[in-house]
């Protein structure tokens, strides 16, 4: 439809002038309309985008899901215990990682510690139990009891090697761990034995992006465990670019700027290592004491008190009895002791 048609459908709006504010031009009275040049529409329609302000808790509306019971929140509200929490909770930056998939549970952080307190007060998606001694049965069925999430435990690769740490991989995974963790010294060897006898996975530490690593993935370890210290992010980069789908894992450090970069440098999982249990009381004790009051001591009155001479908190200006000073001063009146009873008084002659 053209132009015309549309003015002709449409008719332009006219504009009443104002007096006081638009000048006339000669041959215009007051009751002249303004003729518009440009086509207004019928309805203007203005969005903000408020995506980028961030609204307080009382201002934001929950986010709601159409059910066939009605709506409902997106995230309902947690389930907290009375006494039973879980206080030690991994850092947010965590929640950036991919994650991996393991047996169909979703893995995005790994608490790094064998205590047993701290395992079960925790968060975290699973468990990395690693400890620098020899690996034992019985320690690893402890950590499986006290857990709730999946467990990856060690089992040799320096101290421990060769059909023991094939053995105890075995033993591992009857007890139920989620997967076995060699550490950096294991020979590809190693680990082709351990892959060849066990289901679940494993876990294979390297530090360096070199052959040796190439040759322990090829051996079977199903995730890489980087453990290059301060090179971390500069590893992870490397293995990343030649393993795009390989499961990598390391560690995040302890601040929440060297997590973010572990995690934008191709990690899928943070290794993250939580305070120590001393630290954690150390700090409750710290606050049991700054909240403690000193109780306030009462003041007793002398007077009331027993066993108190009530000359010793009179005053100068006050007048004291005759009576008082002479209880005071002698104790009171005597009493007479009664004359003792011989001992053949009341005997029958």
């Amino acid at each position: 439809m053209g132009t015309g048609s549309a003015a002709a459908s449409n008719p332009i709006p006219a504009i009443e002038r104002n007096v006081d504010h638009a000048e006339l031009e000669p041959g215009d009275t007051d009751t002249d309309p303004i003729s518009v040049s440009a086509e207004v529409p019928e309805s203007i329609e203005a969005t903000i985008d408020f995506s980028e302000v961030e609204l307080a808790d009382e201002f934001a509306e929950p986010e709601l899901a159409v059910t066939p019971g009605g709506l409902l929140p997106m995230e309902p509200s947690p389930i907290e215990g009375r006494l039973r929490k879980a206080p030690l909770r991994v850092p947010d930056e965590l929640e950036e990682c991919g994650g991996f998939t393991l047996f169909g549970r979703r893995i995005k952080s790994l608490l790094y510690t064998t205590d047993v307190a701290v395992i079960r007060n925790s968060n975290a998606d699973a468990i990395f139990a690693v400890y620098p001694f020899t690996a034992q049965p019985a320690i690893t069925q402890a950590l499986l009891t006290a857990s709730e999430a999946p467990v990856f435990v060690g089992v040799g690769g320096g101290t421990t090697t060769g059909k023991r740490s094939v053995q105890l991989a075995a033993v591992s995974e009857m007890q139920g761990a989620a997967g076995v963790v060699v550490n950096s010294p294991a020979p590809p060897e190693m680990i082709e034995q351990i892959c060849a006898v066990i289901d679940i996975p494993v876990i294979a530490t390297v530090v360096r992006c070199d052959a040796v690593a190439h040759a322990k993935v090829k051996a079977g370890a199903k995730i890489l465990n980087v453990a290059a210290g301060k090179d971390t992010p500069a590893v992870l980069r490397e293995l990343r670019e030649i393993y795009p789908n390989l499961p990598l894992i390391a560690s995040g450090g302890r601040s929440s700027l060297s997590v973010r970069e572990t995690v934008q440098a191709g990690a899928n999982a943070v290794i993250w290592t939580p305070p120590s249990a001393q630290q954690l009381q150390a700090d409750m004790m710290r606050r049991y004491r700054e909240a403690e009051v000193k109780p306030e001591v009462p003041i007793m009155d002398p007077v009331a008190a027993a066993d108190v001479n009530p000359l010793e908190s009179a005053r100068a200006d006050v007048p004291i009895p005759d009576e008082l000073i002479a209880k005071a001063t002698t104790g009171g009146p005597k009493r007479q002791r009664p004359f003792p009873q011989l001992f053949f008084k009341g005997r029958r002659h």
